[in-house]
């Protein structure tokens, strides 16, 4: 079974047209950076689309691993299994930048569902797309080698947050090895490894506290892939010049 990088990435984000029968009329709530809008455990009041920002949805372990299940976007709507289901949080929302969110209370939720098969078709694709995410992201940690799982994400970034620059593309936003390594339930440490083995082999460009994709490498004749080389590594692809792959083909 093969996933595309689409199905596993962990960002969210639709045109918010879609949900405007939703949020018509609904109250907004305005978050600073890393202010929580619920924790895990919390009763349902609400489901939430983010209007302005990004939202990262988090859950715990019983023994306090942290594990992100997926950032949500403009557009994006969460909080909405609670609210459904009429049980607690799984999970907890904290906002990661400035954001703004619509704050529709499950009442209002619920009642326009029922009012409008048009939005009932909207969630369901909504909850596809975010199970698709989750199980292709569960599928990736139980056979994929820790550095293809970075190098996956990084993709992901990349297509998310990707600026054209005259070195070419760069991630836009800042990050640090601790959220990547939240988001693929791995330790900081082989983050920080697999950064600076694919830096070393210039499958990454770092610029100004920047990264972003490296140039196909030329190989020993000289030739130069038509692909960065960190969708080989991220699709398990060898080359004969890859030797980053030995240094972090472990699992994790």
């Amino acid at each position: 079974m093969s996933m595309s990088f689409a199905d596993m990435s962990p960002w969210l984000r639709l045109d918010e047209a879609l949900l405007a029968p939703l949020v018509k009329g609904q109250p907004t709530v305005h978050l600073r950076r890393k202010h929580p809008l619920y924790y895990q455990g919390d009763r349902p009041s609400a489901v939430y689309v983010v209007k302005e920002g990004r939202v990262c949805v988090t859950t715990y372990s019983k023994t306090g691993m942290e594990q992100q299940l997926y950032i949500a976007e403009q557009g994006a709507l969460f909080g909405e299994r609670a609210c459904i289901l009429s049980i607690p949080h799984f999970s907890s929302a904290v906002s990661i930048v400035d954001s703004t969110v619509y704050a529709i209370s499950c009442g209002v939720f619920l009642e326009r569902l029922e009012q409008n098969p048009e939005l009932n078709q909207i969630l369901m694709r909504i909850l596809c797309r975010k199970n698709s995410m989750l199980i292709g992201r569960l599928l990736s940690q139980s056979s994929t080698v820790a550095l293809q799982r970075i190098a996956q994400t990084l993709i992901d970034m990349a297509q998310e947050y990707g600026i054209e620059t005259e070195d070419g593309l760069e991630i836009s936003i800042r990050f640090s090895h601790q959220d990547v390594a939240n988001l693929l339930h791995t330790s900081r440490v082989t983050v920080t490894k697999a950064f600076q083995s694919m830096t070393q082999a210039g499958i990454l460009l770092r610029k100004d506290n920047r990264i972003g994709p490296g140039p196909g490498a030329a190989g020993p004749a000289g030739r130069r892939d038509s692909q960065p080389l960190i969708i080989h590594l991220a699709c398990g692809e060898r080359h004969p010049y890859e030797a980053v792959r030995g240094k972090g083909g472990r699992k994790s």
